[in-house]
């Protein structure tokens, strides 16, 4: 029942037209975020299905050269692994997945860790802020 106090703040937005305003574009943007979250997952997707057929066979042919013989636990030997490493580079965490990519192949690896990171990272995390900024922009304060 605590939990429902934090349901107050929409009370109070009645009352302050500032939170309402903001209460109010917030809501406007949910529409448009599913969108953007839908274009999002196609691009983890497209990157995880692209990183597991260049590189989940030399995680596989290549074991011997980790420690204790097994797959580190961010590998592209399986759609999961791979659609989880592609969100892990997306949330930043992507030079000791790529550290490992190199270890089992070669320098291929870096051109699409890079390709990753700046259409992940740099396009769509500046489509989500382009729109946010947007809905706050076209309503006035």
């Amino acid at each position: 029942l605590r939990s429902f106090r934090l349901l107050r703040v929409f009370k109070l937005a009645k009352s302050w037209p500032t939170l309402n305003l903001l209460i109010s574009i917030m809501g406007r943007t949910v529409g448009a975020l599913g969108n953007l979250t839908f274009v999002l997952c196609i691009i983890i997707f497209i990157f995880a299905v692209m990183g597991m057929q260049l590189f989940g066979k030399n995680y596989i042919d290549n074991m011997d050269r980790f420690p204790d013989g097994e797959l580190p636990r961010w590998n592209f030997t399986d759609f999961m692994h791979s659609f989880m490493i592609v969100f892990r580079v997306l949330c930043g965490e992507w030079i000791e997945s790529m550290w490992d990519c190199m270890h089992v192949g070669d320098v291929s690896c870096i051109p699409f860790f890079l390709a990753t990171v700046v259409i992940g990272n740099f396009v769509v995390l500046n489509l989500f802020l382009a729109l946010l900024l947007s809905n706050f922009g076209s309503s006035s304060l």
